[in-house]
């Protein structure tokens, strides 16, 4: 070991020099934990699927998906083959209405 130098020293060195970045990651730390309390907004429930539930056993149709549609209040309609696979996020202005093979309309629901 050099002369005058001691573990003792060099640690202290380690420690003073450590300190501008604990100061950075505390203030990090407290931003996210910040971020994290904001809440998110709701959207609105922009479809209503009870009005248009009577539908259920019809034949599948592109006017038909357009009647559902109004009758919901949904501004986006996914119509799909039962047992197809569908994203799973959740879309409140969504109806999806789901039909079996033989063209009835057997699920109408929003998200």
């Amino acid at each position: 070991m050099a002369r005058g130098c001691s573990m003792a020293g060099a640690a202290k060195v380690a420690l003073l020099s450590a300190e501008p970045m604990r100061s950075h990651l505390s203030s990090i730390l407290a931003l996210s934990l910040l971020a994290a309390c904001t809440s998110v907004p709701e959207q609105p429930d922009t479809c209503n699927a009870a009005p248009a539930q009577s539908q259920l056993g019809e034949t599948y149709t592109e006017a038909l998906g357009q009647k559902l549609q109004e009758l919901t209040g949904a501004t986006i309609l996914r119509a799909v083959h039962e047992g197809d696979p569908v994203t799973m996020d959740f879309r409140p202005e969504r109806l999806t209405v789901v039909w079996n093979d033989a063209g009835q309309v057997v699920k109408i629901s929003c998200g």
